[in-house]
């Protein structure tokens, strides 16, 4: 029953995800081109710097409207609410289904990115001094980022499927108490967070005191500081984001009614 309604909550997001994808790829066939014709470099890897954040708002633009709102527009929870399925598999759907479609829009990214990075890496005249860029610290780092990108996602989401369902309880102002609701968890659990963001600021700013650290190693150290500073706080997320889902099963079960 779980993987049935995964697959339904994920073909949802077929349409979006295609269409995005294809633009990626024909923005990166024409900067890559046009890299061949004057322009620098570098701007076919560094315009995957902006599109890896649109990957990341997509499934927070269309999580509310797709997995909540359009299935009261169209009827269909009273039919999911039929089921033999709990509140907890409901929301365990959603939330894999969001995931996925993320990790299929960011890692396609990625993988785009690091073909155009090798393409830049040959065609360089500074390849032999970035050969020093690369290190395990680095890709540790870049690959904490992304479980932070990951559980920031689940985190977010986790309020919109929240807020969304509690403002279904009210037949009147029901969207203005899902952003009410929505803003006001946002800020409080942004409180909860910003102590571990601040930590992570005076980590960094104890390692690099005084501008000591200049070379390719030391960057590397900070680097390293930085990874598992992004790993705590996506645990803190998650924790976070756990709670908020048991509250949303709760207010389901017990509040939303047939």
């Amino acid at each position: 029953m779980l993987f049935s309604l995964f697959k339904k909550d994920l073909i949802k997001f077929k349409k979006e995800t295609i269409i995005f994808l294809g633009l990626v790829l024909i923005i990166n066939m024409f900067f890559l081109y046009k890299t061949y014709n004057g322009w620098n470099i570098e701007s076919a890897v560094a315009i995957n710097i902006f599109l890896f954040p649109i990957a990341f708002l997509i499934p927070l633009l269309l999580s509310g409207s797709k997995l909540i709102g359009q299935e009261w527009k169209d009827n269909t929870i009273y039919l999911t609410m039929s089921l033999p399925v709990s509140s907890e598999k409901i929301f365990l759907s959603k939330f894999l289904a969001v995931t996925v479609q993320y990790a299929v829009s960011s890692l396609s990214i990625i993988a785009i990115t690091g073909i155009q990075f090798l393409i830049f890496f040959h065609r360089s005249p500074h390849a032999e001094e970035m050969k020093q860029l690369f290190d395990i610290r680095l890709f540790s780092m870049g690959s904490f980022f992304y479980i932070l990108s990951v559980a920031g996602l689940i985190y977010i989401i986790s309020i919109i499927f929240l807020s969304s369902l509690t403002g279904k309880m009210f037949k009147k102002y029901s969207k203005l108490v899902s952003f009410g609701l929505f803003f006001t968890i946002l800020i409080i659990g942004g409180r909860v967070i910003d102590f571990i963001v601040k930590s992570l600021q005076k980590t960094m700013f104890t390692v690099i005191q005084g501008g000591e650290y200049i070379n390719a190693e030391d960057i590397m150290e900070v680097l390293q500081r930085v990874g598992l500073g992004f790993l705590e706080t996506s645990l803190i997320l998650l924790l976070l984001a756990g709670i908020i889902y048991f509250v949303t099963c709760k207010i389901y079960d017990k509040k939303i009614e047939i």
